[in-house]
């Protein structure tokens, strides 16, 4: 259904509603002035009846905007986005679709107003992280940040050492990160809004992870350099894994850091090819160190 026809239905639904309920009340009155003993109960019958009313036709209007709102978005974005969004229109419209059906039954409002108003700073304040929980994941599904299989990097000053891995889930409240090492980290997606730093790994044919080395210069670079090089080349060829790009970076005080650009077909081969990296400059480092 598209949103123009649900806001025609929605308006007709409406107007029938609106029709029965004048009719009803006609006929309630008209009746109700031949029977004395319905007399006494007249008004709470029209409210009773008014509440029902509003309470039916408010629950298929919801209906019809959810069901447009979910069509609208089948398109562009995926279901976890739209289950979001769906979760906060309904929080959003049975709230007022309660309030109607209170304000049909003659309830008075401003003193549930002047509570409900205490009560919901209490609320707010305790449900505060919850709340950033909830709007973080629908920034983060609705924007498609993060989506699962999406290989990623995950860096923040909140921990150390980074998050790699291949997202799992994302849901409202949580983000699952499965790891190179095969466990399961669920981030809280409050963490990711101001505080955290999307890498994304995918390449053309597999993934790609930069990865920084930092070596003492009491060797020379280039020297180091062409050994690693070597000794990365004899060990991944025989395994028959894609030869990383190794280069010299920049020089930091008593440092020396390298770039590595590790290609892989699959993300789990990250570990394996990480320890043969770090081995080979270990390896190349003292024999210069000793030599």
């Amino acid at each position: 259904m598209t949103p123009r026809r649900s806001l025609v239905t929605t308006l007709i639904i409406l107007l029938i509603f609106a029709a029965i309920s004048f009719v009803v009340n006609v006929v309630i009155q008209e009746y109700a002035s031949h029977l004395k003993v319905v007399q006494p109960y007249l008004k709470d019958l029209e409210l009773g009846f008014n509440a029902m009313i509003v309470g039916v036709g408010g629950y298929i209007v919801i209906r019809l905007i959810k069901l447009a709102v979910e069509n609208y978005m089948a398109t562009r974005t995926d279901n976890v986005a739209i289950r979001s969004v769906t979760l906060l229109l309904d929080l959003f419209l049975y709230t007022l679709l309660v309030i109607a059906v209170l304000s049909a039954l003659g309830v008075n409002l401003t003193g549930a107003a002047i509570g409900g108003a205490v009560g919901g700073v209490a609320i707010g304040l305790a449900a505060q992280t919850v709340l950033s929980n909830v709007l973080s994941g629908l920034m983060v599904t609705s924007s498609r940040t993060l989506r699962p299989g999406d290989a990623v990097i995950l860096q923040s000053w909140i921990w150390s050492p980074p998050i790699v891995g291949e997202t799992e889930k994302v849901s409202l409240l949580y983000t699952e990160v499965r790891t190179v090492s095969g466990n399961v980290v669920r981030v809280p997606n409050s963490a990711f809004l101001g505080n955290t730093v999307f890498t994304k790994l995918s390449a053309e044919d597999g993934f790609s992870y930069p990865y920084e080395l930092t070596i003492n210069a009491d060797v020379p670079a280039d020297r180091l350099l062409e050994k690693a090089r070597d000794y990365v080349r004899e060990s991944l060829s025989k395994e028959k894994y894609p030869l990383p790009e190794i280069t010299f970076y920049s020089k930091n005080g008593s440092t020396n850091v390298f770039l590595v650009t590790i290609k892989i077909p699959e993300l789990q081969k990250l570990r394996r090819v990480l320890d043969t990296i770090n081995a080979s400059f270990e390896r190349a480092y003292w024999e210069l160190k000793s030599g």
